[in-house]
């Protein structure tokens, strides 16, 4: 069976179209200042948790996933922005610390050097994590807890 040209430029179009707002703002490619190696100004000492104590388990079904998988599908099943798939809770912890050989995203009690906090506490909209909008500081404060404690599985 053959498939009309037509068909195949809009799954593409369409295709391109769903990743715009997971890739930035779709306009010129420009150059951008590379990203702190740490969050200097991080607060590490925060306490206004919206669960407690933070663990995975709960990080990851009630922010990762539907923040960054399903939500704004960036990293979910039909893209993996930056080569994050964070569909699977297992998978996703394995991406995050590096286990497997990747890149190592959580440096486990080292929240200000942990580049997954870099990202969400950037305030550059070309950088910042999640796109188009940062997560509330009790959000930000799981995840710095849940480093600072060596970021354990559950």
């Amino acid at each position: 069976m053959k498939v009309p040209s037509q068909a195949i430029s809009f799954a593409l179009l369409a295709g391109a179209l769903s990743l715009v707002r997971c890739s930035g703002d779709g306009g010129d490619v420009q150059e951008h200042p590379p990203p702190p190696a740490c969050a200097e100004d991080l607060n590490v000492d925060c306490d206004a948790l919206s669960f407690h104590p933070p663990v995975y388990s709960r990080i990851f079904r009630d922010i990762v996933q539907p923040q960054c998988a399903l939500g704004s599908n960036c990293h979910g099943t039909d893209a993996a922005m930056g080569g994050l798939m964070l569909a699977n809770a297992d998978d996703t912890y394995d991406m995050l610390l590096g286990h497997g050989g990747g890149t190592k995203r959580v440096v486990p009690s080292d929240p200000k050097c942990s580049p997954l906090m870099v990202r969400l506490e950037s305030r550059d909209p070309n950088f910042q994590m999640p796109r188009g909008r940062r997560l509330t500081d009790p959000e930000l404060c799981v995840f710095v807890q849940w480093i600072k404690h060596g970021a354990q599985k559950d």
